[in-house]
């Protein structure tokens, strides 16, 4: 498994504890769940149990799963009613501490209301005292979230530990390509983005493009319709939502451009904003240093910006096996469409604990027609980072930062009580001038690719 250290030590440190424990993890679909899950289970010293619920109801479930578990103790079959039932089975069976884990939960509780009843029961009476201890996996966000976690849950305050799995960085996914250079590595982070099950799609010894021609532009391929799979399984009207998504991946961020784009009237989008919002596909951003301001929508996940960039609206030539208009077009812009991810890339790593400025909020700022790539400030010491990013062919040079410098005035943020480090972020590097002013100040950094990849590979604090 790559990388995952943080979500991997908090689960084996929970299921190594003494007494029961009830977890809840979660997140989207393929990003990384069971992967942890069995890795975690390969290492255990107790027994462990791995089920994977279907869509069949709860009895048949209950007893499929009763089934498999007798199989794994060598032992016959048992008769079970339901999860009670077969709960009961296995605490007969089984005279030591054990886990059972039980994946896509979330179905079991789309598919019956009373689940989570029942599972307070299991926890409450059926386990209390046993040892034996329960790993509850789901892909539906809402899903676990409302019938989970949330307080009129009958499961609410039962869990021991929740996690809540997200898409990788981009110095995590650069493990899935150990051979390509820090600006190749950027390139394909804007095509997939950080799920592990889509990074693990292409193959290293292929070129990007043909990855992308065999992988995502290919009818029948894996990624060709995943994020209309993704919508589906988390939401109600995904053709709604793919028309927001399509507009925001083409350009329209406020609420207003969004609408028109989709010739829906404005105030009928907050519904679908915020469950984009909650489900993580979309983030409402405002400038950094005011909060509570107006806010843009920009998709979050690097391989859905990417599809509804490009697959989406091409999708007739796609579905007659014409690949190769779109590749090209993809290959003309892909520098333009990687700009944006490599801005954002730089706000991963300022956020990075080896960074040399400690930020407790990073994002953007902006103000009328003037923008900042990257904008972040530290409360407690009042320092105001400002930072612009370039991925072009040229090296950058000293008119960046004067530009940057004239900005600074603009950024309203502690008046005249603050410190300003100012960072220069660039694919191509710096000119010998540049280099030289940074090597004679304490308030400017300079960063090409290298360089931030090198900040996600040093230690992280904990």
């Amino acid at each position: 498994m790559i990388d995952r250290d943080a979500e991997t030590d908090w689960l084996r440190s929970h299921l190594t504890d003494d007494g029961e424990e009830l977890i809840v993890l979660y997140g989207r679909r393929r990003v990384g769940k069971t992967t942890l899950v069995t890795s975690v289970f390969d290492a255990l010293d107790s027994p462990t149990v791995y089920y994977l619920c279907d869509e069949r109801g709860t009895t048949q479930n209950a007893r499929q799963f009763a089934e498999q578990t007798a199989e794994q103790l060598d032992d016959i079959p048992p008769d079970v009613d339901g999860f009670v039932d077969a709960f009961e089975y296995l605490k007969r069976r089984l005279d030591e501490p054990a886990v059972v884990a039980l994946d896509e939960f979330s179905y079991l509780v789309d598919e019956d209301e009373t689940i989570p009843s029942i599972f307070q029961t299991v926890v409450d009476d059926t386990l209390n005292g046993t040892g034996i201890s329960l790993v509850l996996l789901g892909s539906s966000i809402s899903m676990m979230e409302e019938g989970v976690l949330s307080y009129e849950s009958p499961l609410y305050g039962r869990r021991t530990g929740q996690w809540r799995m997200e898409p990788m960085t981009f110095g995590d996914a650069a493990g899935f390509f150990p051979d390509y250079t820090p600006i190749q590595l950027i390139n394909a982070y804007s095509i997939l983005g950080g799920v592990p099950a889509y990074l693990e799609q292409f193959d290293p010894d292929r070129s990007l493009f043909d990855n992308v021609d065999h992988f995502i532009l290919s009818k029948g391929a894996f990624l060709y319709e995943e994020p209309e799979f993704l919508l589906r399984q988390e939401l109600r009207e995904p053709a709604t939502y793919m028309a927001i998504l399509e507009a925001i991946a083409t350009g329209a961020t406020r609420v207003s451009e969004i609408a028109n784009a989709i010739d829906r009237d404005a105030s009928s989008l907050s519904r679908y904003l915020q469950n984009l919002t909650r489900i993580g596909l979309v983030e409402r951003e405002t400038p950094v240093t005011d909060p509570d301001g107006r806010g843009v929508y920009r998709i979050t996940d690097q391989f859905l910006r990417f599809w509804f960039r490009y697959v989406l609206p091409n999708r007739a030539t796609l579905e007659q096996g014409h690949t190769e208009p779109v590749r090209d077009t993809i290959e003309a812009t892909l520098s333009e469409h990687a700009s944006w991810t490599f801005e954002a890339v730089c706000r991963q790593a300022v956020r990075t604990a080896a960074f040399p400025v400690s930020c407790s909020r990073v994002g953007r700022w902006w103000y009328g027609g003037d923008e900042i790539d990257v904008a972040a400030i530290d409360e407690q010491t009042d320092t105001l980072l400002l930072g612009e990013c370039k991925w072009t062919s040229e090296e950058v040079g000293r008119g960046l930062l004067t530009d940057l410098e004239a900005l600074e005035s603009e950024v309203r943020w502690q008046g005249s009580d603050r410190s300003v480090v100012y960072a220069l972020f660039a694919k191509t590097g710096f000119t010998e001038t540049l280099q030289e002013i940074a090597g004679d100040r304490d308030d400017l950094l300079l960063f090409t690719p290298t360089d931030l990849l090198d900040l996600f590979e040093e230690p992280q604090s904990d």
